[in-house]
């Protein structure tokens, strides 16, 4: 897990080291989710769609965290710290963990301390086009280096190896606990509401990462079960889908019609839900991740353009994602048990292309607010 903080240090990243290794952390244990499912099924002896309910809670309470943390709380190094132990806490937990139902409240706990976590990463660069690339360039480099890594440890054992890493991982942020001396304290003043045209950004971060959830929480079951996918290819996939994402998330220029790539991620998801070879699953899953991080930082970008204090909606973005996440492993799991795995890729494309359309009309229309 150190290779993710050397490829920071190569990327000439200006944010703070404790917060990217922070979110580097984070992404790690988000990337675990489609890649152990089938694993967390098997070892739990439950059906897919259950099994998903894990990263329901997981995502649920990384809701609450985001949500709440810039209203109760100022950015602080404590908090910093104390997210950190919880989510190391949880993880080796949940690496122990021996009943599902248990299992399931330990990723909520896991959610919290990741949801605060992104908070005081995003609150810091909310706005800034510069440094908000080097926070959202952090999810592709981890996913690049640790998708193999979690690969290799199913092929060796199960999903436990992956939770114990992470569980070590979670420490290592705390070398560099960054100073928020100075920084944006949303909870010192009275937050703002959203105007219409930034709530409706915040609608459509939330229905891009609702069907896209939906879908690619499943992506590991559907590759592994119906398309014959072996789990080290299954990890290579999703290096790739990384990779793939590194020039999109780190571009430093405008980036308008935020809305067109988010319907390109839903075509992909639509794709995802019908393959039938292995060799398919490759370029879906890599312009999935171009298209993806193309598509979210451009959004962040018009939603500061488009608020009154653009602080007060970096932690309602995160959150507004965060449900979404939450609930699309539910609204897939639901789809997979009555219908199919391609009646999952059309749901949940028709989700994300909503949210796409919300986004490009904000883009036509006059500021305001």
């Amino acid at each position: 897990m150190q290779a993710p903080l050397r490829l920071l240090r190569v990327a000439r990243l200006g944010a703070a080291p404790g917060l990217l290794a922070a979110t580097a952390v984070s992404t790690a244990v988000f990337a675990a989710t489609p890649i152990s499912l089938s694993s967390i099924a098997d070892r739990f002896d439950v059906g897919a769609g259950t099994a998903g309910l894990f990263s329901a809670a997981q995502l649920g309470m990384f809701v609450v965290g985001s949500w709440t943390a810039g209203r109760f709380t100022a950015p602080s190094g404590r908090a910093f710290r104390l997210a950190l132990l919880i989510l190391a806490a949880a993880n080796l937990a949940s690496a122990l963990s021996d009943t599902f139902a248990l299992f399931v409240v330990l990723r909520g706990f896991a959610g919290l301390a990741l949801g605060t976590l992104t908070w005081l990463a995003w609150s810091q660069v909310f706005g800034d086009e510069d440094r908000q690339g080097d926070i959202a360039v952090v999810g592709p480099i981890t996913g690049v280096v640790v998708s193999p890594v979690f690969g290799l440890l199913l092929e060796a054992g199960d999903d436990r190896t992956i939770f114990a890493l992470l569980a070590a991982a979670s420490l290592v942020p705390l070398l560099w606990t960054p100073s928020f001396e100075g920084a944006n304290t949303v909870a010192d003043a009275e937050r703002s509401k959203a105007v219409p045209q930034a709530l409706a950004l915040v609608v459509a971060l939330t229905l891009m990462t609702l069907g896209g959830s939906a879908v690619f929480v499943f992506g590991g079951v559907i590759l592994i079960d119906e398309v014959g996918v072996g789990a080290g290819t299954l990890s290579l996939i999703y290096a790739a889908n990384a990779l793939a994402s590194i020039p999109s998330a780190r571009w430093r220029g405008r980036r308008p019609l935020a809305g067109l790539w988010i319907v390109l991620t839903g075509l992909c998801a639509l794709a995802l839900g019908f393959l039938t070879e292995p060799w398919m699953a490759w370029p879906v899953l890599i312009v999935w991740g171009f298209a993806f991080w193309a598509a979210i930082p451009g959004v962040f970008s018009l939603l500061a353009a488009r608020s009154a204090n653009p602080a007060d909606r970096a932690g309602d973005a995160q959150a507004a994602m965060a449900a979404g996440r939450a609930a699309g492993p539910l609204v897939g799991g639901a789809v997979v048990s009555a219908w199919s795995f391609g009646g999952l890729g059309v749901v949940g494309a028709g989700i994300m292309m909503a949210g796409g359309a919300v986004a490009l009309t904000v883009e036509r229309l006059r500021p305001t607010g």
